[in-house]
Order: C-alpha cells, then structure tokens, then sequence
C-alpha cells in the first residue's frame, strides 16, 4: 500500500516511477526508503496524514538525490545524532536525518553503494553502445557516398592526363611519338 503511494508521488512531484524501493523505517504515518530511479537514487522521507473526506494523505517530506555521475565511492559518512535519529552525509553540501531503527546503517550504505555502481556500469554500457551505432552509421555514410562517387569516370580522366603528361614529356625530350600508339 505504502509503496504503490509512493511510486505515485513518485511520479507526480518527481515525473519518473522507481526501479526499486527499500523500506528504510516504518512506523504510524510515517515511512523512509531508498528509491532508485532510472539514471539516479534519492532517499526519500514520506508521512501520512488524515483527510476527512478522502481517508489518508501522502507526503514527501525530505527528498535527496545521489546522482551517480558525480558520487564519490565510499563518500557516504553517517552519524548517530540520539537514540532515534541518524545524520546521513552523502558530500559537503548533501545530507538527511534517518531513523536510528536498530537496522545496521552500513547496509542502507552498501544498498546505496550497489545501486551507484549498477547504474555507472549500465549508463557506461550505453555510451559504448552508442558510440558504436554511431562509428556503425557513420561508416555506411562514407561507403554510400563512395559507392554515389562515379570513379570509372575519374580513371578515364587519370588515364588521359598519363597519356598528356607523357606526350608532353617525350616532345621535351625531343623524342617523336607515333599517335596510333598513344
């Protein structure tokens, strides 16, 4: 139930659903998780509240993005603030208090850590990919333009600027040339 709301706010407030979601902590109208987007991950603290005609509300409260392509790995730094809260430090200017569930924090890290790497090695794949489509595409536009070249047409014309140029180099000489053997 839980997830199934937050794929949706997910997707109106953030316009991508999730890869994948991990629960985090949950406890009454309240619910942390690891969401992997995509292209990114974000950490993402939801709360609930009563509606009175709709039954329950949805809210994102804290929202923290780690985009792969500039993470550091090994950079993520938690610290326990009290008994019930955990400073999690993704860079200088990037952190999000979590709850302190008794879970072990260095296995959110090493989910988050996972999560990078699988998404660095797809989005490298891709370039690759890509960079090869695009030498592939570009190779069949060189042969079509060689193959639009008409070269029977520039071998005559090579053929017959040899036979000038030997002409001319023979009448430099002093030599004389029979025409029916040129």
């Amino acid at each position: 139930m839980h997830t199934k709301m937050l794929e949706q706010l997910c997707l109106d407030e953030i316009g991508e659903i999730p890869n994948k979601i991990k629960l985090w902590h949950l406890e009454d109208g309240f619910a942390e998780y690891l969401v992997r987007f995509e292209n990114n991950i974000a950490l993402i603290t939801m709360s609930m509240y009563d509606v009175e005609e709709d039954g329950v509300g949805y809210l994102l409260e804290q929202r923290l993005y780690i985009s792969p392509s500039n993470y550091i790995s090994g950079s993520i730094r938690s610290h326990t603030i009290n008994s019930e809260q955990i400073l999690l430090k993704i860079s200088k200017d990037q952190e999000i208090y979590f709850t302190d569930n008794g879970g072990n924090i260095n296995d959110l890290i090493e989910i988050l850590e996972d999560w990078v790497c699988d998404i660095t090695s797809k989005q490298s794949s891709d370039n690759l990919r890509s960079r090869f489509s695009s030498l592939r595409r570009e190779k069949m536009a060189i042969i079509s333009k060689i193959e639009q070249i008409n070269l029977d047409s520039i071998s005559k014309n090579l053929s017959q600027i040899e036979k000038k140029l030997y002409k001319t180099k023979n009448r430099l000489a002093g030599v004389e040339i029979e025409e029916d053997l040129l």
